[in-house]
């Protein structure tokens, strides 16, 4: 045998030798991706669902399945769990097995590539808490509406919400109407999204110094208790008040109260106050700036100035779930 058909007849051996360890090493990468099938973790029905959950209880090797793990020997992992552990995760459907176990499929919010089927007690609805004043209660001027805001939101963005709105509740403020009560009362530490929304009520009757010192207080009271809570701010919306020395109704965001500034100036201190602490609010200057019209338009209100029909909560209510769903994670 030459020299040349020795060394080629080596490379041969060599390239072959190469090539199924390569074979092996894939079979053995796709076999632990995929599950082996058992009759009792058949699926048995499926029920279309809407949940906003958040990832618990996973080790590091919980994943997303291309269908229930064991369900079908195409079920493979598609991501790890605990990569998404700080994000919202949408159920849009559940499995029943033949086991009783139950599995829901999922998508992470604003990144839709990334679904899969989890096992359900992996997932927990995520929680909401709202801070207000009357307005955040739901109260019309007469009564009380069926669906305040909160409760819409919550629905829209499938989320369990505790409404903590108080009438008459203000930013500053030492009775348990308000803020700092509400604050210190709430255990903020197993809520994932809060919301802050007082100002009219200081209005009229809280220096503007006051209102930025314990708001900015307040919502690092909240970052204390729960640093990683998804706290938003929603600015005071506008109203109609009577100017000082008329008998005539004016908006509020140009009219000077009694504290010698305007509702507007009031949101624009509130709104550097939640710069200053990394927090994202809503401005229905903004938003929704035609919600309230300057041009007065009393049938807006229940009570023709301030607090809204359930058709204007109705609109509230779906301007702050759209805000909330374009920033939550």
């Amino acid at each position: 045998m030459s020299l040349k058909s020795y060394f080629n007849k080596g490379s041969r051996e060599l390239f072959l030798l190469f090539f199924g360890f390569m074979i092996m090493q894939f079979i053995n990468i796709q076999g632990s991706h995929a599950a082996v099938v058992d009759a009792h973790y058949r699926i048995t029905s499926v029920k279309k669902v809407s949940l906003r959950t958040k990832a618990i209880n996973y080790k590091s090797k919980t994943a997303m399945w291309t269908y229930p793990y064991r369900s079908n020997k195409l079920a493979k992992k598609t991501h790890w769990l605990k990569n998404y552990a700080k994000r919202s995760l949408m159920v849009t459907k559940s499995a029943t097995l033949k086991n009783g176990l139950k599995y829901d499929f999922v998508q992470v919010a604003n990144k839709p590539s990334v679904y899969g089927w989890v096992y359900a007690k992996n997932l927990q609805q995520m929680t909401m808490v709202s801070l207000g004043d009357s307005i955040t209660k739901g109260w019309t001027g007469s009564s009380y509406a069926t669906s305040p805001y909160p409760q819409l939101v919550s629905q829209q963005l499938y989320v369990l919400d505790t409404n903590l709105g108080q009438n008459n509740g203000k930013v500053v403020g030492d009775t348990n109407l308000d803020l700092t009560s509400n604050v210190t009362t709430t255990n903020f530490k197993k809520v994932d999204i809060a919301t802050i929304a007082y100002g009219v009520n200081d209005y009229f009757h809280s220096s503007l110094t006051d209102v930025t010192q314990v708001l900015d207080d307040q919502i690092k009271g909240i970052k204390r208790q729960n640093p990683t809570i998804q706290l938003f701010g929603i600015l005071p919306l506008n109203c109609y008040v009577t100017a000082f020395g008329t008998d005539q109704q004016s908006d509020a965001y140009s009219t000077v109260g009694y504290h010698d500034y305007t509702l507007s100036q009031l949101c624009d201190a509130e709104a550097e106050v939640y710069e200053d602490n990394g927090v994202k609010y809503l401005d229905w200057r903004s938003v929704d700036p035609d919600i309230v019209p300057t041009t007065i338009d009393t049938s807006i209100f229940g009570d023709g100035k301030l607090h809204p029909t359930q058709a204007t909560y109705n609109q509230v209510g779906t301007d702050i779930a759209n805000f909330l769903e374009k920033n939550l994670k």
